[in-house]
């Protein structure tokens, strides 16, 4: 049940969203921390908190345009109406709608879903993941880094934060690809990429991602390789092998 309405809600989102996607009419403001807001993300929050407050009026919403707090709430939902605000202003069509529940703090269900290209992984815990076909998606088994892609939103910022990380990666792993936001943890559970990463983040930015990389096979956790509920950084990883070496690369040297 929660699952299919989660769906739905991305997708009434993602309604919203395509209405104001690629307009040159399209205003842009600045948020206090410097992060660009325009009315698409205003209204496809309300429009998803809409449908949550008629469906489950005692259930807690965190989102991040209109705000809320992580708790321990029996069920509190989880909403990024675009991530990928910058991409979705260049009108590259790779921004998403991000929705997660938690139950008691920890997620359960979890939607990526790209409005432009129709694509969309979600998963409910215990239940496998599955694409906008219902079709089971699965990460792929790579092993080696000299085999993987990986991908990274923002490549400058990653070297900025964690310069021997980024250096491994672009140096030990086979292919290098960006326009990522949460687009490249749909890409890692569908196994055509193989590592993902990002050096901060959001509560909303994070919260349906590790229960779907999990649910497809692969492995989640933060850049020091805890495995948090809702963490502040990401590692996605298509098999173990692959998480530990990652996290062997942004070691120091002994």
């Amino acid at each position: 049940m929660f699952l299919d309405f989660a769906q739905n809600l991305a997708r009434i989102g993602g309604s919203v969203s395509l209405d104001w996607f690629a307009r040159h009419d399209l205003a842009v403001e600045q948020k206090s921390d410097d992060s660009p807001v325009t009315i698409a993300d205003k209204a496809t929050e309300a429009a998803i908190r809409r449908e949550i407050s008629q469906r489950f009026p005692d259930h807690a919403i965190l989102g991040e345009e209109q705000g809320g707090t992580l708790g321990d709430h029996t069920y509190q939902w989880v909403i990024d109406p675009i991530d990928g605000t910058k991409t979705f202003i260049r009108g590259v069509p790779l921004y998403t709608t991000l929705i997660a529940l938690l139950r008691e703090g920890e997620p359960v269900v979890g939607v990526i879903y790209a409005p432009a290209t129709g694509e969309m992984v979600s998963a409910a815990l215990g239940h496998g993941a599955r694409d906008e076909r219902g079709r089971a998606v699965k990460v792929s088994s790579t092993t080696a880094l000299k085999d993987a892609w990986f991908a990274t939103t923002d490549p400058a910022d990653l070297y900025k934060r964690d310069p021997r990380l980024s250096t491994g990666l672009l140096e030990h792993c086979l292919a290098a690809r960006t326009w990522a936001d949460a687009y490249g943890y749909m890409l890692l559970a569908r196994g055509a990429i193989d590592i993902m990463t990002d050096p901060v983040m959001s509560p909303w930015d994070i919260a349906p991602l590790g229960v779907i990389v999990r649910e497809a096979g692969g492995v989640f956790c933060n850049l020091q390789g805890e495995s948090p509920a809702i963490g502040t950084s990401a590692l996605a990883c298509a098999t173990v092998e692959l998480q530990r070496a990652v996290l062997a690369l942004g070691k120091p040297e002994a």
